[in-house]
């Protein structure tokens, strides 16, 4: 996820042992795609939505997702981290720096854990070194719906995991990832790899299939607390971090916005995951694009005009929206609505996979005339025929489905 924003660091930690090994054994294998996220899974985030509240349109609903592959039944007996600040960070001037911080901080374990919530507040620090703000809402018990004295609708608590996505697959596919366990990559030149998806019927949503869960915080906010100064108000940004303490201040450990970026892109050999997860998005253009570059010439293959456009869409690493716009699609405002709406942000219906396969080995690009044609598509990578068919969303708050 993180191609389920984290699944796929299932690849980047399990090893690319045997897939089999992987999926018969949930405790072998975590979405976590360092070590110390291994570790400490109260800090994993696994993906990341915005879109348009269905219920009001003066609001927008963030959604950050965490604490990955929740057995089935088991939603309730995990709770979230005390010891890790989790926030949602918003730009609305555009210069990729946080000008509000929402904060969720957490007290005791089990089904009577208390939430206390922040802001939206201007942070005093921002990049990857925070400080914890004084709670606008405090004392709500988890898996409850409660509202702040500023009108945020808020939900915290386990849901159905809500990312689709043929995992085992990519493992045949792309069996090139180092992982944390041995710290060296796995190849093996004997064994040439695979280059097609399952056809439609036999592709399998790994998270469906396995009923799992993670835990959500879900809120449903006032445009109007999001929008910036100036014409370009209602053009924000969205990502978000989970932190741990370290003396007054927090110590950034994860980062998330768009699915499917770091954790794609980035190699966990040299450290590039970890380098990414601790980062801001100010230093995205230093590290995330040679990644990116990197990625994009091998193992697929695109010309430079291709590579650069790519950069230059998901160079930083934030979740941009028109809130003024009224359809949600992953990448549509950056594409002015070719995936579906203006809007851009991410819906949770979205097929976030076949659009990164279209943008990495099809000729997205080139047939929104970005670009030229290259002739270096991989039509047989463009699809993983996994929709969103065997999800349980709700029509109303929190809109995530109910753990399995």
């Amino acid at each position: 996820m993180k191609w389920n924003a984290k699944t796929l660091a299932l690849l980047t930690l399990g090893g690319l042992f045997a897939p089999a090994v992987l999926l018969s054994s949930g405790h072998a294998s975590d979405h976590a795609d360092t070590p110390d996220i291994y570790s400490n899974p109260g800090t994993d985030i696994t993906d990341v939505y915005m879109f348009p509240s269905p219920s009001n349109s003066n609001n927008v609903v963030l959604s950050m997702n965490v604490h990955p592959l929740i057995g089935p039944g088991q939603g309730g007996n995990v709770s979230f981290d005390p010891n890790v600040l989790y926030q949602m960070k918003v730009d609305n001037n555009g210069d990729n720096v946080e000008d509000l911080v929402l904060q969720f901080r957490f007290k005791g374990t089990g089904p009577n854990q208390l939430v206390n919530v922040s802001g939206l507040v201007k942070p005093k620090l921002t990049g990857s070194i925070n400080r914890g703000y004084p709670s606008s809402s405090a004392g709500n018990k988890v898996n409850t719906v409660f509202t702040t004295p500023s009108g945020i609708k808020t939900f915290t608590g386990p849901r159905e995991d809500a990312f689709f996505f043929d995992l085992e697959q990519f493992f045949n596919i792309l069996p090139d990832r180092a992982t944390p366990i041995t710290g060296v990559m796995i190849k093996n030149p004997n064994n040439p790899q695979q280059t097609t998806w399952r056809p439609q019927g036999q592709a399998v949503d790994f998270l469906s299939n396995g009923g799992y869960n993670v835990l959500s915080i879900v809120v449903e906010v006032p445009k109007a607390l999001l929008k910036g100064p100036g014409e370009n108000g209602d053009k924000i940004a969205l990502w978000t971090t989970t932190s741990v303490p370290n003396g007054y201040t927090w110590t950034q450990m994860d980062r998330l916005a768009r699915p499917a970026v770091n954790e794609v892109f980035a190699t966990v050999a040299y450290g590039r995951h970890e380098i990414n997860d601790k980062a801001s998005p100010v230093d995205d253009a230093n590290e995330l694009a040679g990644d990116i570059e990197s990625f994009m010439t091998f193992p697929a293959g695109r010309s430079q005009q291709i590579r650069n456009v790519v950069k230059a869409v998901l160079v930083p690493d934030v979740l941009r929206a028109n809130l003024s716009e009224t359809t949600a699609a992953y990448l549509g405002y950056e594409t002015n609505g070719a995936t579906g709406g203006k809007f851009g942000g991410r819906a949770l219906t979205d097929d976030i996979i076949d659009i990164s396969l279209g943008v990495i080995f099809g000729n997205t690009i080139p047939a929104l005339g970005l670009a030229a044609e290259d002739n270096k598509e991989i039509p047989t990578l463009t699809s993983d025929h996994v929709g969103p068919e065997g999800k349980h969303f709700l029509a109303t708050f929190p809109y995530l489905g109910d753990p399995r």
